[in-house]
């Protein structure tokens, strides 16, 4: 797939006033939200020196995706997406002036951080869904899959600049202040610093006109829009149901779904481990994290260049096997690498340039394999499901994989602790690759029994799932 069309370059794109404002929203915001993880887990790792209490804290910002999520997006449908947009910014301003102002009261407490990161992650449930509505009110239908494309690109380089640069560069570089009696560390100058900035995205948004992020709703939607609020609640399960017996019914979708909610789990458990791999296993002060996974980061953004096209001449199902096998591998060698570090050189190991070198090529390679099963499992998800039940399928992936997630982030957290970061990293590979060898087995079982079957009774579900929203 192109990321854009011929004659259309997201320059063009960008020279629309209120997409650009858009778009500088999103990318503000999203790298202030990864920079206050970074300094979250910079925090707790700190306090606790406890994998699993880094764990809690990316349960408590992965639940209200579980929580909230479906019924977020219905309830967005249903709001004005421009109010829904400079509300979200604002609120979560708030909430990290209020983060900054109990770390200047030396609170030593986690639990007013679990909170805080729970209500701002509850708020960004209302936020993506209404940024999402938001692109195609501002761009014409040649213009979307650039601008869309655009937006995908830019969360992935928010990523890099808010956990990379952002972060660690504030916590580094702002020096200590005193002012009357209170001191103001590098963490607190960076949450009252990131909550200036959700008030600039506030601004923002604000400063598009009105009319220009107004949906047109025809004489039912007007209606609905109205609807009671238990009314709302019946129709987001109803809805969820039937989003899953169409993804039930289609074993490529199904398995798609399933691979992308692997993927995803992924990334957050090597957040949750970034730390201490760096401080427990490679013998690292926790600053050098960035230097180390940054070229997990570059990778991630290098391989969406050219992963399309590997996996157009590999074929969707060997090009993800191909991604869980090199995952597998880069992950062994992360503890293989140590070991024999500390056996060639034991007095300075964990100083030696040639261990970092290849720990970041291991970073690097961990990067595009996560793109290789990333992709191809979102283009089946995109391709295998109708825009008239999308919605609902991809809030069903996103419910799915934080489900998944936080079971496992609790395993690993407790099982690094008392056993040691080697054995789960080696958990974790073994993990990789039977996933791997049980997606591609699973594809080949289905896929060569009954597909026009399949095919038909998809058809016939959808024209039952879909008659409602033809009345």
């Amino acid at each position: 797939m192109a990321l854009v069309h011929s004659g259309d370059g997201f320059l063009s794109l960008l020279k629309k006033r209120d997409f650009l404002r858009l778009w500088l929203a999103q990318l503000i915001s999203m790298t202030i939200l990864q920079a206050s993880n970074y300094a979250m887990i910079i925090l707790i790792e700190q306090k606790t020196n406890s994998t699993t209490l880094i764990g809690l804290a990316i349960i408590s910002f992965s639940l209200p995706a579980v929580l909230f999520g479906a019924p977020a997006g219905v309830f967005v449908d249903r709001l004005d997406k421009r109010l829904v947009l400079w509300t979200s910014n604002c609120l979560r301003a708030i909430a990290t002036f209020l983060f900054a102002l109990i770390l200047l009261t030396n609170n030593t407490g986690l639990i007013p951080i679990y909170l805080l990161t729970f209500l701002i992650s509850t708020i960004g449930q209302f936020f993506t869904p209404a940024e999402g509505a938001s692109i195609p009110m501002l761009v014409n239908e040649q213009e979307l899959m650039p601008a869309l494309s655009l937006f995908n690109i830019t969360f992935m380089l928010s990523q890099a600049l808010g956990f990379i640069l952002l972060a660690p560069l504030a916590l580094t570089l702002l020096p200590t202040l005193s002012f009357q009696g209170l001191v103001i560390n590098s963490t607190i100058q960076l949450y009252l610093l990131i909550g200036v900035l959700y008030l600039i995205c506030a601004a923002l948004i604000l400063s598009i006109p009105h009319a220009h992020l107004q949906q047109r709703l025809d004489a039912p939607a007007e209606k609905t829009r109205h609807a009671s609020t238990w009314s709302i609640w019946a129709t987001v399960w109803q809805e969820m149901s039937e989003g899953w017996r169409f993804v039930r019914r289609d074993t490529s979708l199904f398995l798609g779904v399933v691979q992308l909610s692997f993927a995803g789990v992924l990334i957050l458990v090597i957040g949750q481990l970034a730390t201490p791999i760096v401080t427990k296993l490679l013998l690292r002060d926790a600053n050098t994290m960035p230097l180390v996974f940054a070229p997990a980061g570059i990778g991630l953004v290098a391989g969406s260049i050219f992963v399309p096209t590997l996996s157009r001449k590999l074929g969707t199902s060997r090009t993800i096997l191909f991604g869980t096998l090199t995952l597998t591998v880069a992950t062994v060698l992360l503890p293989v690498l140590t070991l024999l570090a500390r056996f060639f050189n034991p007095a300075h190991w964990s100083t030696d340039p040639l261990l970092f070198i290849l720990v970041a090529c291991c970073m690097l390679v961990a990067g595009v394999a996560l793109n290789l099963v990333n992709i191809p499992a979102q283009a089946i998800m995109q391709e295998r499901s109708p825009d008239w039940i999308k919605g609902r399928v991809l809030a069903l992936q996103l419910a799915f994989y934080n489900a998944c997630s936080i079971p496992i982030i609790l395993f690993i957290g407790a099982f690094a602790d008392y056993f040691g970061m080697v054995k789960v990293l080696f958990i974790l590979a073994a993990s990789e690759i039977l996933f791997g060898f049980w997606g591609f087995s699973y594809e080949r079982r289905h896929s060569s029994s009954g597909t026009e079957d399949v095919q038909r009774g998809l058809s016939e579900e959808a024209d039952q799932l879909s008659q409602p929203s033809r009345n």
